[in-house]
């Protein structure tokens, strides 16, 4: 069974400040499908990646799959709740001088 991926995945790092941004944008087919429909295929992208994690041959391998999963299982409640714009691309900056909001407080902001 192949396993339709929701997002696509792009990092982009910044050496001089230590900083990488992890950007996820949603495919244009997952755009497209009903919400019950795109809950179980990222049901099932993320049954994926908990499988992929435990397999996983080398530890850089294994901590990169497991941020993924971390950041896409932080994702999958509002998923649900149909509050992330599915257009938008998903920007989560990472490492030691990383500054931003969370994702709850995003969504909870209201326009200014």
């Amino acid at each position: 069974m192949s396993i339709k991926i929701p997002f696509n995945i792009g990092f982009n790092e910044n050496i001089q400040s230590r900083t990488g941004e992890i950007h996820l944008s949603f495919t244009e087919e997952f755009q497209a499908m009903e919400q019950e429909q795109r809950v179980k295929i990222y049901r099932a992208y993320l049954e994926h990646l908990i499988a992929k994690a435990q397999m996983a041959k080398d530890e850089n391998s294994q901590k990169g799959v497991i941020t993924v999963l971390q950041i896409a299982d932080q994702l999958f409640p509002h998923l649900q709740a149909e509050q992330i714009p599915l257009q938008e691309t998903i920007i989560v900056e990472m490492g030691e001088n990383a500054e931003g909001s969370s994702l709850d407080d995003l969504l909870n902001s209201g326009p200014e």
